[in-house]
């Protein structure tokens, strides 16, 4: 099998999973390159073209006009993968076991340490069975110091905090739960969104069903979307 046989069958493989995908085998590829496969869109734009040229004319002298070259063979393979098992949230996710998460009987000084040494923003506060009730970061400190200026943050536990943690008690950021089973282009998308007031998003939390009283499974960065499509 010559590499135009390669990447015919490779190119209808693709045309399969994504009609089975979007439901409709007319376009898919080009939405396809609009929405989850943004950047193979060249690509994918180049490869239509190689695909009519190799569909729709006829061999010469029993070869065909051309042949597709080793990378575009790698790279439509790599796209074929990607439609066949896009990465799901958890697979992208920081997991609950790696997670630095606090609870409400620790002192805001130490979560400000570890911050500092570690490169947080943003710290996960946790009932007993793992369900979110906050989120620690320095904004959601300066909130509760503008409420409560008498209290010194020398001394300050997390359970004091607990009027500004809930998530949607953040004036500047916003948080969404998603399913295990989320797509990394769903998750890049809640991303990009801002509400009426600006809020940027700061962490989508995975839990079953996108539950926010289930306990969390783990946590996703917008560092964490980038990572998973480099």
């Amino acid at each position: 099998m010559d590499n135009s046989e390669r990447f015919l069958n490779l190119y209808r493989d693709l045309e399969e999973v994504l009609g089975v995908k979007y439901q409709t085998r007319s376009g898919a590829i080009q939405h396809f390159g609009a929405r989850e496969g943004a950047r193979w869109q060249e690509e994918l734009n180049l490869f239509r073209e190689m695909r009519n040229l190799l569909s729709h004319h006829g061999k010469i002298e029993q070869q065909a006009p051309m042949q597709p070259s080793e990378p575009s063979i790698r790279i439509l393979e790599e796209i074929l993968e990607y439609a066949k098992h896009p990465p799901a949230a958890l697979s992208i996710a920081t997991l609950t076991d790696q997670l630095y998460c606090a609870d409400g009987g620790e002192l805001v000084t130490d979560l400000l340490e570890e911050m500092e040494q570690r490169g947080f923003s943003h710290i996960p506060v946790v009932d007993e069975k793992r369900r979110l009730t906050g989120v620690f970061s320095v904004g959601s400190l300066f909130a509760h110091t503008r409420s409560r200026p008498d209290q010194p943050v020398a001394g300050l536990r997390v359970r004091d905090m607990e009027a500004v943690l809930p998530p949607q008690r953040h004036v500047m950021e916003k948080f969404y739960f998603v399913d295990q089973d989320a797509s990394c282009y769903e998750i890049k998308k809640l991303f990009q969104k801002r509400d009426a007031g600006s809020r940027r998003v700061a962490a989508v939390f995975v839990t079953v069903g996108g539950n926010e009283k289930s306990p969390i499974m783990g946590m996703i960065t917008p560092w964490d979307v980038l990572r998973a499509e480099k």
